[in-house]
């Protein structure tokens, strides 16, 4: 059996049939040279079961037996892929119907690229489009602020196999780890965008302080040893302290009431057009048949 040219990864955990979407989206796409490797990190509903159910040789469906991290998971599924290029997929989410093709595209006409994103379009829990974004598309434009953000989206991401293998996730850590491989890794390798929103993000509209400490905790860290590593004492002290002041600003921005604003500046909002063209692509991905 040929290789596939792109091995589509997802990790899951407790998903439910949110899952199916996402499969659906894979099986839509125009692009056909593929396989889709789904790793269950320990799930405790019917989740597993819900992707067992799925009878085609081109969906291979690991477990990992217990919840080891979606780290350890990702790390696992790069080890597992047959392809040239991998495509990282939540599992909640879903991917336009053209995204593989124009990203397999864009990195066969550039072969120095090493990561290429996408725009997104940001969907509400009942797959309604709530707002969307055009990505940044050069490399400098997407590492122009490293120590806030790198303008790539996981999610989106279709990268060369080769690049994984050498920048690895990093298991000690359970949150940001994007943050943190971005970080790592764009002074030596080629990030490029598709600036078209061509992949279909479930936004979380739960949105916490829990979560937003935890996220800018470990960041403070890797931050620190990132810039402490490359020699950049007084870069390592100031990103430490500005990932505490950005949690202390949106700690007040909720407390004050402007967490709508917050959530908002996340994305665009959506016109007519755009709004008819995102739901009638959803409904196509929606009413996609799974071989059983």
């Amino acid at each position: 059996m040929n290789k596939p040219l792109v091995s589509i990864t997802s990790a899951f955990y407790n998903t439910g049939p949110m899952i199916l979407d996402m499969i659906k989206s894979v099986f839509a796409q125009t692009f056909t040279d593929w396989e889709l490797l789904l790793l269950d990190d320990g799930s405790t509903d019917n989740t597993l079961e819900l992707v067992q159910s799925i009878d085609d040789p081109k969906v291979k469906v690991f477990t990992n037996g217990q919840n080891k991290g979606r780290s350890f998971s990702l790390n696992r599924l790069t080890n597992l892929a047959n392809g040239k290029y991998i495509a990282r997929m939540d599992s909640d989410d879903m991917g336009s119907t053209t995204r593989v093709e124009k990203q397999v595209q864009l990195m066969e006409l550039r072969p120095e690229v090493d990561v290429c994103g996408t725009g997104m379009c940001f969907i509400d829990s009942n797959d309604k489009p709530i707002g969307h974004w055009h990505a940044p598309s050069s490399h400098e434009e997407i590492c122009s602020q490293p120590s806030r953000s790198l303008n790539i989206a996981h999610g989106t991401i279709l990268c060369k196999k080769a690049w994984l293998e050498k920048h690895r996730y990093d298991e000690r850590i359970p949150y940001a780890i994007d943050f943190d491989l971005f970080l790592r890794s764009y002074a030596s390798s080629i990030f490029a965008n598709i600036s078209e929103p061509l992949y279909y993000y479930t936004f979380d509209q739960s949105f916490n302080l829990r979560k937003q400490f935890i996220d800018r905790y470990i960041s403070s860290k890797f931050l620190f040893t990132h810039y402490k590593n490359t020699g950049r004492l007084d870069k390592a002290v100031a990103n430490f302290v500005i990932q505490y002041a950005k949690f202390i600003a949106t700690a007040l921005m909720f407390s004050t009431g402007f967490r709508s604003k917050l959530i908002a500046r996340r994305f665009e909002l959506l016109n007519d057009s755009d709004m008819a063209s995102y739901s009638q692509e959803i409904e196509i991905i929606k009413n996609i048949r799974l071989p059983r």
